[in-house]
């Protein structure tokens, strides 16, 4: 979940410095992308071991505009997987996840719905969960939080993957 909130909220607020300024009436119908895919590696130290993973995005981004045709919101549909390997026994998670990011150029803030990621081990149950609604405005700061917290990366940063892995 951090990998995806950090990597959202740096791109939301990116757009919210981009096209600051917008109004508010709509009138341009709005417009539609496929976003590229995205696939990106990355190592997180745990201590005795490492969690080698790789994160896979695809999605769609739908932009809604004021009567000035300036860009208000922007709606990313994303699905999310990721494969995590332990890497001293090999043992393999696989997370999964579909959620909206909504980037609110008005308001300036940056908003996160759905099943972020979960990931689920045999005979062990949940492992991996960030799933509800979180709001962060455009310094990165979290507005507003619903959702379970027990398996959650917000709260838990990247330990709660480590522990998946364990």
């Amino acid at each position: 979940m951090r990998r995806i909130c950090v990597a959202g909220v740096v791109l939301g607020v990116a757009l919210i410095a981009a096209l600051a300024g917008a109004g508010s009436a709509a009138a341009k119908p709005p417009t539609h992308e496929t976003l590229p895919p995205f696939e990106g590696p990355g190592v997180i130290d745990c201590g005795s071991f490492q969690d080698n993973f790789v994160d896979f995005f695809t999605g769609t981004a739908t932009t809604f505009y004021d009567g000035k045709d300036e860009p208000v919101r922007i709606v990313q549909h994303v699905e999310h997987h990721s494969n995590d390997v332990n890497s001293e026994t090999g043992l393999t998670i696989h997370e999964h996840g579909h959620f909206t990011f909504t980037v609110d150029l008005i308001a300036e803030t940056v908003t996160i719905t759905g099943n972020q990621e979960v990931a689920n081990r045999p005979k062990v149950g949940v492992v991996v969960q960030d799933v509800g609604r979180l709001v962060f405005d455009s310094n990165d700061n979290l507005l507003f939080f619903a959702g379970g917290r027990k398996h959650s990366e917000l709260f838990g940063g990247d330990q709660v993957l480590c522990d998946a892995l364990s």
